[in-house]
C-alpha cells in the first residue's frame, strides 16, 4: 500500500471545502427561498421579492455548482491515487 502523501491530503481538503461551501450555500438560498414562498396574494412582499427569489434561484444553482466540482476534484484525486498505486506495485 502506497503512503497518502500531503498533497493528496490537501486535495482531499480542498474537495471537502468545496462540498461544505457549495452546501453552505444551497441552504442559504434555500432559506431565501422558503422566506419569499410565505407571501401571498394578500401579502405579496416588498416591490423586488421577484428580483430577490431569482438571486435565491441562482445562489442556489452556484452551491450545487460547488458540490459539483467538489466531487469531481474529489473522484479525480482518488483516481490519480489509484493509477499511482497501481505503478507502484
Amino acid at each position: 500500500m502506497t503512503p497518502v502523501s500531503r498533497r493528496d491530503r490537501q486535495i482531499d481538503l480542498g474537495a471537502l471545502l468545496f462540498i461544505v461551501a457549495g452546501a453552505a450555500l444551497y441552504l442559504v438560498a434555500a432559506v431565501q427561498l422558503h422566506s419569499i414562498s410565505l407571501y401571498s396574494k394578500k401579502n405579496p412582499g416588498p416591490r423586488g421579492a421577484l428580483v430577490a427569489a431569482d438571486r435565491a434561484r441562482y445562489t442556489s444553482y452556484a452551491g450545487v455548482a460547488l458540490i459539483a466540482a467538489g466531487c469531481c476534484v474529489g473522484v479525480v484525486a482518488a483516481g490519480l491515487h489509484a493509477r499511482r498505486r497501481t505503478a507502484s506495485q
